[in-house]
């Protein structure tokens, strides 16, 4: 793993050669906890902004729902035979409902469409957490202490530690497990 300083603050990752960023970055240095939470930021940003294209259709949809609601039958239009047709209630009926219907799509649309702008800035102000060039450091720096060479282990009552060795022996009823350690 290789860490470049960039002027302004910011830092270059690599892993054998290929640039590393985001949520790659914390896997590369072994900190699946921080790539996980990058990345379900991302996806509760995407959520957002997805739900605020949505909202106004959605908002739509529910005036649409609330006007068909609210309408009214029709009362028939009776026809008479030799005068004017009475078909003054069928029309009063129909331009309340159609003034209902207006009514409530407005209002659905004008909340769809606010709700939008409100998730949509909500989204928008979302971000991932970006580590600093210091906090990278220190994370590449744990990541070289876990993946480096194991240190030789120190000396025991000034002798050096020569090998140990974990032996497990079952035998009839029992098995028995022990240490031993050469200095």
């Amino acid at each position: 793993m290789e860490l470049v300083r960039l002027p302004g603050g910011g830092f270059q990752a690599a892993l054998d050669g290929q640039p590393v960023a985001g949520a790659d970055f914390y896997r590369a240095v072994l900190r699946p906890d921080l790539a996980a939470r990058v990345e379900q930021v991302r996806a509760d940003r995407t959520a957002l902004l997805v739900a605020a294209a949505a909202a106004p259709l959605a908002g739509l949809g529910i005036g649409w729902a609330v006007g068909a609601g609210q309408q009214w039958p029709l009362p028939p239009c009776y026809l008479s035979l030799g005068g004017p047709d009475d078909c003054g209630a069928h029309d009063q009926v129909a331009s309340e409902n159609r003034f209902a219907m207006q009514r409530a799509l407005l209002v659905g649309a004008g909340a769809g469409l606010s709700a939008g702008v409100l998730l949509a800035v909500i989204g928008r102000s979302v971000h991932p957490p970006e580590p600093t060039a210091e906090e990278a450091e220190a994370l590449v720096r744990a990541y070289r202490l876990r993946t480096g060479p194991m240190p030789s282990p120190a000396p025991i009552g000034g002798r050096p530690l020569a090998g140990a060795a974990l032996d497990l022996q079952a035998g009839p009823g029992s098995v028995r497990l022990a240490l031993r350690v050469e200095y």
